[in-house]
């Protein structure tokens, strides 16, 4: 019966320290993959919150060109399969649909959306956060560069 006890109890630690593992931060300055920034960018349906300057200070709704205002009614969703639709967010039918792909060494996003077309740079990318800066954003009738701020859509 001693015995018994012994193996048990050896057993016990074994499958205790096998249980146990290292926390290991990932290593910020590793280089961020289009693997890494497609998983990012899918794992989410993203709604826009705000259009910003370049500085970061918030452009007001009545501000915008038509277009860009029209992005508050709608969800960006982003596939694996390098698919986005854009999804009314009242009624959930898709709207409107087309293709992107990560470019220039994975800093910018190309989008193909009628309404929603071209180059936009990644200024931020994270599970709560994407941030676009789009080149000709009509504000108050004069076409400027402003970052479009999306979060999830919950």
């Amino acid at each position: 019966m001693r015995l018994l006890t012994r193996y048990l109890l050896l057993f016990l630690v074994i499958g205790l320290s096998v249980q146990c593992k290292r926390n290991v931060a990932p290593d910020p300055s590793a280089p961020v993959t289009a693997a890494t920034q497609t998983e990012l960018l899918v794992a989410n349906i993203w709604k826009i919150d705000r259009v910003t300057d370049t500085a970061g200070k918030s452009i007001g709704t009545s501000q915008l060109g038509i277009e860009t205002a029209a992005l508050f009614f709608l969800d960006m969703q982003f596939t694996n399969s390098n698919i986005v639709r854009a999804i009314d967010r009242t009624t959930r039918q898709i709207r409107n649909a087309g293709d992107w792909m990560l470019v220039n060494e994975n800093k910018a996003i190309d989008v193909k959306v009628t309404g929603f077309k071209g180059v936009f740079k990644l200024v931020d990318l994270t599970r709560n956060s994407l941030i676009l800066q789009q080149d000709q954003v009509q504000v108050n009738g004069i076409k400027q560069a402003a970052n479009l701020v999306f979060v999830p859509s919950i």
